[in-house]
């Protein structure tokens, strides 16, 4: 189906389904890569004639970026991505140091052959795309690496309740896959988590899952003005 045929109103249900996601896809990954950017607004008229969908597709779209807390809706300013207060800022990242240290608590060591490897794989993903500056793949690989360590905790509210918060900062923490020096650190650090995954080594994984959220985070506050 063609970005087009999107526009009109006879779309079947699972069609109109489809362009949502995929118009959901697109504007979550210009948040991700630092092209939208905080308190930047998302004006339907603009985003209906830029990606050629229909008015009812890109409402859906935004609701469903709003859900995930990427964008928020203010009186007569319409959409725009989501951006936070310094209080609210610490409040989230306190949360993500709480459920990173206890997902970290709940991972079974040794850690199982297959977990290795497969972070491993994304991270060498990660490391070919990075060096090609395909960023959007690095942000892909990033999501997915993330992901899957979490995901060894063994219990899936925790899991998506840390997938919740990601996506609530992914406006600040974009900003370590732009900056190239940032985003060689990222993929450095991903290599230590994996070696204290390997060694089974609590302590050391949960300092470098939580020293690895604040370089994005000092990035974001000097990029808007907070330092």
């Amino acid at each position: 189906m063609g970005m087009k045929q999107m526009q009109h109103n006879s779309l079947e249900p699972g069609e109109k389904i489809r362009a949502e996601a995929w118009l959901y896809e697109q504007l979550k990954r210009d948040i991700l890569l630092g092209v939208l950017r905080p308190r930047e607004r998302l004006l339907e008229n603009e985003l209906h004639e830029r990606f050629q969908v229909g008015r009812h597709v890109v409402r859906a779209a935004l609701e469903a970026l709003e859900r995930a807390g990427l964008v928020e809706r203010r009186l007569n300013r319409g959409a725009l991505v989501r951006d936070y207060t310094e209080d609210e800022i610490e409040e989230l990242y306190d949360m993500r140091k709480l459920l990173h240290e206890a997902a970290v608590e709940r991972m079974k060591f040794p850690a199982k052959e297959e977990l290795i490897a497969e972070l491993e794989r994304i991270n060498s993903v990660y490391r070919e795309n990075l060096e090609q500056r395909n960023l959007a793949e690095v942000v892909d690989a990033n999501d997915r690496f993330h992901r899957t360590l979490y995901a060894s905790c063994g219990n899936r509210s925790l899991e998506q309740t840390i997938e919740e918060f990601w996506l609530k900062t992914a406006a600040i923490h974009c900003y370590a896959i732009a900056n190239p020096e940032l985003a060689q650190r990222s993929l450095a650090e991903h290599e230590e988590m994996i070696a204290a995954v390997k060694a089974g080594d609590r302590v050391w994984l949960n300092k470098v899952c939580n020293d690895h959220m604040y370089p994005a985070l000092e990035a974001y506050r000097r990029a808007n003005g907070r330092w």
